[in-house]
């Protein structure tokens, strides 16, 4: 009995040390394999047998192949990685961004700015000069390049995360399905540890790409949920993230009865939630705005919380660039009614209902992440990028070149050049030519105050032959009303009309010309009547038509008041010039600044530098933090090819002392066998 047992413990010895040698090779195999988790064969000594009333050992067994996997690293890990793909995807663009605004003495938007408004000071000196007219189209066309072209960079960089976010969010679905179909198949084979290490790497991926919290079953399974507590993985079961474009939804009080609907239109880099403060019907109740999910809200110019009628479409509101109105309701809003406006693409998790709950990144004025929505993971840092950076930037961009274009128009439409007009065309339109100025539409509308300008005509010979001044009051005239005021005041010389374009045309009759002068309505700016620019953004500012075909047209003078314009006049250069150093207001309502132009792009600058540099520091620490838990992990389940080696050779040795022990037997029992 006791050489049977003998020849037993040599054969499983033999085996043992087989299987060892062949997961040792095998981990050799897998060094380099991402993700692969070492492991080790698990021994366990046999039961003991009794032979002639001694307790004899039968031998050890291997119990297990076990990979070597420290859950607890891995969930600070998992936590430290979602940090740094985050980071790294805002870094990525925010380098960029910076290079856009890279400023030099002699390059950069502020450069081309300052050179601009210097030709206005060149030709204010000899305002009579084609050359300096010429120089001045010149430099206006190098500032009208360098902010569209920084638009274009801007709108191309947003583009890019669009596409970027659309396929990450698939790239993500398809790990979830994968983790959940690795579940299943561990389930049925719980001890497979490359299914194991697979399932092990793809939450590694997905954790990249949004970060999550991972949860291990007795079953061998794992449910995955993201970090706000949504489950994605369920054993088999999976829960989609969905990328989806403009969209509201409305959390009314218990009692709340309200029946109408909440209508928006327009973008924001912003999601807007509104709660009403008072109770009523449409027209009577007020609501207030946030931009950071209620934690704060929306003030005016004064620092109190700034409130919004409800009202219809003839009566919305516009709140961070979106209008919004309500319509339909036959019952009162209720006070703590609120409706969320994503007014922008979004991130969203799909119950198993296939209703939509908003996970879209959010932060708040100081830059901390909102609770109840995902902050981790290469598609939040994206989300941030475009929403607190590349779109705030781009909107900023946009409220400069649109103090630039009406600050300059303002001077140039009531000015004067070296020749008579002979007719002239409004570069701005509007949709209905007998709605008041005030609710024309117009891009400038909101800059038409009560007051009048002038209008002279003159002979073939350039004498003064009639003046007059038509009235301006926004609220009661349209365009069409105006014109009919030009053409009462100046019949027989001058035709105003209102195009298919809905622009205002004035055309002298027979040989008259005429000039405009002294505008305190702002209604020439803000049709386009003998101004400097067209368009109202950095995307479509230009020098208008008008002029690049006839530089004489560059108004650099004014009319005096016995309706002439003297050689040398110079007052509107030389206030164009002086928005060097003069503040305007940028921006619309309660957003708008007091600053000058170069201020405004020096901290659009700043802001920019900044966060870049603030990216690339919170790269560095999540980098490190990433990087210890790696490293952590690594000592745990990485392979060392050494140790392997050194643990072939002990196998080796195990095998061949295994097959002393045969041996040896075997020459026992053929000794035994000789005896009898």
């Amino acid at each position: 009995m006791s050489l049977t047992n003998a020849m037993s413990i040599g054969q499983r010895a033999i085996n043992n040390a087989q299987l060892s040698i062949e997961n040792a090779s095998n981990n050799i195999a897998n060094a380099e394999t991402e993700g692969y988790q070492r492991t080790d064969t698990v021994y366990d000594s046999s039961c003991n047998i009794n032979i002639s009333g001694n307790s004899i050992g039968t031998g050890a067994n291997i119990i297990a192949v076990q990979a070597n996997w420290d859950s607890f690293i891995e969930k600070q890990y998992l936590s430290a990685s979602a940090d740094l793909s985050s980071s790294e995807a805002q870094y990525s663009y925010l380098s960029q961004l910076d290079t856009i605004f890279n400023q030099t003495e002699d390059d950069g938007l502020a450069s081309t700015l300052d050179e601009f408004l210097s030709a206005w000071n060149e030709l204010s000196s000899d305002p009579d000069s084609l050359a300096e007219r010429t120089s001045l189209v010149s430099e206006a066309e190098t500032l009208i390049y360098s902010l569209t072209s920084a638009a274009s960079e801007l709108q191309e960089m947003s583009d890019t995360v669009e596409s970027e976010i659309v396929d990450q969010v698939a790239a993500a679905n398809e790990l979830i399905d994968s983790i959940a179909l690795l579940n299943k198949q561990i389930a049925a084979d719980s001890e497979n540890t490359e299914l194991i290490s697979s399932r092990d790497q793809a939450i590694r991926e997905l954790d990249e790409l949004i970060g999550v919290e991972v949860i291990s079953s007795s079953d061998g399974q794992t449910k995955i949920y993201t970090e706000t507590g949504q489950p994605l993985v369920e054993g088999s079961e999976t829960h989609s993230l969905v990328y989806r474009g403009s969209k509201s939804t409305e959390s009314l009080q218990p009692g709340s009865s309200y029946d109408g609907e909440i209508s928006y239109s327009g973008s924001s880099s912003e999601e807007i939630l509104i709660e009403f403060v008072s109770t009523g019907a449409d027209g009577t109740a007020q609501f207030k705005a946030s931009f950071d999910g209620g934690k704060t809200w929306k003030q005016d110019e004064n620092g109190n919380t700034q409130l919004y009628l409800a009202g219809d479409k003839d009566s919305s509101v516009t709140v961070a660039g979106v209008e919004i109105s309500f319509s339909g309701g036959t019952t009162d809003h209720t006070k703590g009614d609120r409706y969320t406006i994503v007014a922008k693409s979004g991130l969203y998790w799909e119950s198993s209902s296939g209703s939509l709950v908003n996970i879209t990144p959010m932060t708040d004025s100081s830059g901390d992440n909102i609770s109840n929505r995902t902050s981790g993971g290469s598609i939040a840092g994206l989300f941030k990028v475009r929403d607190d950076y590349i779109e705030p930037v781009l909107d900023e961009l946009d409220d400069y070149a649109s103090a630039l274009i009406w600050e300059v128009n303002s001077e140039h439409s009531q000015g004067a050049g070296t020749e008579h007009h002979s007719a002239v065309k409004g570069t701005y339109g509007v949709e209905d030519q007998t709605a008041s100025l005030a609710d024309s539409g117009l891009v400038y509308a909101d800059e038409i105050e009560s007051g009048s300008f002038g209008l002279y005509t003159y002979d073939a010979d350039g004498n003064v032959t009639s003046n007059a001044s038509i009235s301006i009051d926004p609220s009661t005239d349209s365009l069409d009303s105006i014109a009919t005021k030009i053409n009462t005041a100046f019949s027989g010389s001058l035709t105003a009309s209102v195009n298919s374009d809905g622009e205002l045309e004035i055309q002298s009759v027979s040989d008259t010309t005429f000039e405009f002068a002294d505008d305190t309505s702002g209604f020439l700016a803000a049709t386009g009547i003998n101004t400097f620019f067209t368009g109202s953004t950095a995307t479509d500012i230009s020098v208008n038509s008008y002029i690049e075909e006839d530089f004489s047209h560059v108004n650099a003078g004014v009319v005096g008041s016995d309706g002439t314009v003297s050689s040398g006049s110079n007052s509107v250069a030389e206030a164009i010039n002086d928005l060097t150093g003069s503040s305007v207001s940028i921006g619309e309502g309660s957003s708008a600044q007091s600053a000058t132009l170069t201020e405004f792009m020096a901290a659009i600058v700043s802001e920019v530098g900044a966060a870049a540099s603030k990216a690339d520091t919170q790269v560095a620490c999540d980098t490190a933090a990433a990087e210890l838990y790696a490293e952590q992990q690594e000592s745990v389940s990485g392979v060392n090819i050494d140790e392997e080696l050194i643990n072939l050779t002990i196998y080796q040795q195990r095998y061949q002392a295994a097959c002393q022990i045969i041996s040896v037997t075997q020459e026992m029992f053929e000794t035994v066998l000789g005896i009898m």
